[in-house]
């Protein structure tokens, strides 16, 4: 059975031609490894709230056996408050440079 890995990164306020390109860009590096990857953007509908996009990524996030951070994570909230649950979770993280 292949890892299943989450991607976090910053979102909002990232316009979706970027946020497409920098999680399609690693999304695509792992599913090449061959391993299943887990995009918050294709777990939330853009136009969802920051809220309601958290309550579909949790859960999506929980459901995998490792979280990847992209560089930008730092500069989010939702992305920092994954780290946090994965970390207390005792996930394992990766962090992406």
């Amino acid at each position: 059975m292949s890892k299943r890995i989450y991607l976090a990164g910053k979102v909002s306020g990232v316009s979706l031609i970027v946020a497409t390109q920098k999680f399609g860009s690693r999304e695509k590096e792992l599913r090449d490894k061959g391993f299943e990857v887990v995009n918050p953007l294709s777990v939330v509908d853009w136009h969802d709230t920051w809220f309601v996009a958290m309550k579909k990524c949790i859960p999506a996030l929980l459901q995998c056996d490792e979280v990847h951070m992209l560089p930008c994570w730092k500069d989010s909230v939702g992305a920092t408050l994954e780290h946090d649950i994965a970390v207390r979770l005792g996930m394992r993280v990766v962090y992406l440079e």
